[in-house]
Formats: structure tokens, sequence, C-alpha cells
């Protein structure tokens, strides 16, 4: 026989509502606006300077992000590893050293 105390019946509701509590203090600390307060990963939006990228080598600077996602299209068919990045004087697209004449290449054909 299965017996039931009252005190189940109010010990689930004050633990689940605990919980609750507990998740949404967590998310609003982790999403939180803080500085210093969150965990979370923020995102630089300034436009970086052309030569801030390591060993990445830039090939070409254009206006738009559109033109930049159809050149690294471009590149990506033929198999050269490309990425574009905001930079001060608009959207660069760069590649691998080893890939720089190949994407040079490929772009002024073009």
């Amino acid at each position: 026989m299965v017996s039931v105390f009252a005190e189940d019946y109010f010990l689930f509701p004050v633990v689940a509502i605990a919980l609750a509590g507990v998740m949404v203090l967590l998310c609003r600390w982790a999403f939180s606006k803080a500085k210093g307060g969150s965990l979370v990963r923020r995102v630089d939006q300034s436009p970086a300077q052309r030569d801030s990228f390591g060993l990445l080598t830039d090939i070409r600077t254009v206006p738009s992000h559109n033109e930049a996602r159809v050149l690294v299209s471009r590149l990506k068919d033929f198999g050269i590893k490309a990425t574009a990045a905001r930079t001060t004087d608009g959207w660069t697209i760069y590649v691998w050293p080893r890939d720089e004449p190949a994407a040079r290449g490929l772009l002024d054909r073009s």
C-alpha cells in the first residue's frame, strides 16, 4: 500500500518553485548587461584594422557585406579557404598566405 502524506503535497510545489526561481536568477545573471556580470561572450562590433588578423593575408576590400560573401563563396567553391571581416576600410577578404596567389588570380580574372 502506498501512503501519501500531506507533506508530499506541500513539498513538491515548493521545490518546483524554488528550482524555477534559481533558473530565472541564473538566466538574469548570464544574460545581464552589467559590466563583468556575465560569462556570455560579448562581440565587439567596431571595425578592426586591416593588419590585425594574424597570419591571414588580405586580398581585396569591398564596400558591402554581400559583395564580400559572394567573393568568399567563389573562393570556397575553388577550394580556397577564405573569410571576410569588417575593417575600417570596408569588408576585407582574407586567405592563408599559401593561397594568396591563387585567390588573387581567381578574383582578378572575374
